[in-house]
């Protein structure tokens, strides 16, 4: 008789619920972060993770969501993909506790059909989801064959390779910008030469900081402002940025909007001849990187 028929009917049908929730939860959280490496990063950092270490650990985590995910499917791995899975929720919490009175109230959500802000009722789930973890592995028959789990974890780690250079390297989306655009009150021809479009909220600090650096540098190409918001508050903004007599403003934020679907600000995109060399989210707006890249695109002296 094997473990699983040593259990009752209920305690199989308990564990198998649990696994199978919880493992279809990790592997979709792990494809999402996957599919996406770079708007993670963005949440990372908005949820005060270092920049430096928000692509390693978006990597980290989603490797180890779909370890998880993968073991709870396999009854003789179940007992250790529920350890991983109550580990991972435990690490969630614990970063989610230390932080809580920064961040109460901003968007922690995970999961692409979940929408959660840190508060109390994240801690709830994370311990219902925790509660799932440990059923399906108080549930689960003898661990058995646990050395092959390290075929199945490089497996992983060589699709977040694959993902990780699609998302760095892969072609860019939507590549053709408007022929024309308003800038300064004027047609502006978007397709001719070497245009730098920065997107910002005149309100946003970290908006400012990033024009602020921006400001240190020789542009020969075009630097083209876009608002986000409040285009009135626009030469204010370049103003504080010291960005004044360099930067010209375009309140064209619907019609750019449709080749550059960004999120969040600050955000910037490269062209050249009307083709997009290289779109920087929040993240790729620190420096050095910045400078380095937009130096190597000829965009700064």
């Amino acid at each position: 008789m094997n473990d699983s028929q040593k259990l009752g009917g209920w305690q199989n049908a308990l564990g198998w619920t649990c696994a199978g929730v919880m493992a279809l939860l990790w592997i979709v959280a792990g494809l999402y972060k996957l599919s996406d490496i770079g708007g993670f990063q963005v949440k990372l950092s908005q949820l005060l993770f270092p920049t430096a270490l928000t692509l390693p650990a978006t990597l980290a985590v989603a490797t180890s969501e779909l370890f998880a995910g993968v073991l709870l499917l396999r009854p003789a791995w179940r007992r250790l993909g529920g350890l991983v899975s109550t580990g991972l929720l435990l690490a969630f919490m614990a970063y989610m506790a230390v932080n809580y009175t920064a961040l109460q109230g901003e968007d922690c959500s995970c999961f692409p059909w979940l929408e959660r802000a840190v508060g109390p009722a994240f801690f709830w789930s994370d311990g219902a989801m925790m509660a799932a973890s440990l059923i399906a592995a108080w549930f689960a028959p003898k661990m058995v064959a646990i050395k092959q789990t390290r075929f199945v974890l490089f497996g992983i780690i060589a699709l977040a390779t694959v993902a990780l250079g699609f998302d760095k390297f892969g072609p860019e989306g939507g590549t053709d910008v408007p022929a024309t655009v308003v800038v300064d009150g004027q047609d502006y021809n978007l397709r001719q030469g070497k245009v730098f479009l920065y997107f910002f909220n005149p309100t946003c600090l970290h908006c400012l900081a990033v024009g602020k650096e921006l400001s240190k540098y020789t542009f020969p190409a075009d630097f083209v402002g876009v608002p986000t918001q409040d285009f009135y508050f626009g030469p204010g903004f370049l103003e504080d940025a010291g960005l004044t007599g360099m930067v010209k403003l375009s309140p064209d934020l619907d019609l750019l909007k449709e080749t550059f679907p960004f999120n969040d600000v600050p955000y910037a995109a490269a062209i050249e001849d009307g083709k997009v060399l290289r779109r920087y989210s929040m993240i790729d707006l620190e420096e050095p990187e910045m400078g380095r890249s937009l130096r190597e695109l000829g965009l700064i002296q």
